[in-house]
């Protein structure tokens, strides 16, 4: 790359896709959360069910935004961490098919973490992260260059 992208042509090429493995991200979670509380937390006291969802809400809003921050960024590992909270979700999920739950839901809260997945490994999401993390070494080198003078 030889100097910072066109933003323009840069959005139009990555953001459907980045964007779409963020709405994933969050569907799966969303559905996690709220299966947990008819599957595993059922016998809980409904104050008590409220508190634990909330909790794992923020808990899980907070490695999606921060790992998907960190993509932004340019950092290669984060693509970890957010691969690793859709296959949190989806390793979450799989176990409630013993429970009696409509197949449209338990399908779709186990298709929302693999389509995230899938766009996360897609050609177009690898073609971004690599020219986000050149836009981080141009950053950086600007930065140093700055601090030279």
């Amino acid at each position: 790359m030889r100097g910072f992208p066109d933003m323009g042509s840069f959005l139009a090429r990555y953001f459907p896709v980045f964007m779409g493995t963020i709405f994933m991200a969050i569907f799966a979670g969303a559905s996690a959360v709220s299966l947990a509380g008819v599957t595993y937390w059922r016998g809980f006291d409904p104050s008590l069910k409220a508190d634990y969802s909330g909790l794992a809400i923020l808990v899980l809003v907070a490695v999606l935004v921060f790992g998907n921050v960190m993509i932004a960024r340019g950092r290669p590992w984060a693509t970890g961490l957010v691969a690793g909270y859709l296959g949190g979700c989806l390793l979450f999920v799989l176990p409630m098919i013993q429970y009696p739950l409509p197949m449209l839901v338990y399908g779709s809260s186990a298709l929302f973490p693999l389509v995230g997945l899938m766009l996360l490994n897609s050609k177009r999401h690898r073609e971004m992260r690599q020219k986000l993390l050149e836009i981080r070494h141009l950053r950086e080198a600007a930065i140093a260059r700055h601090k030279a003078r």
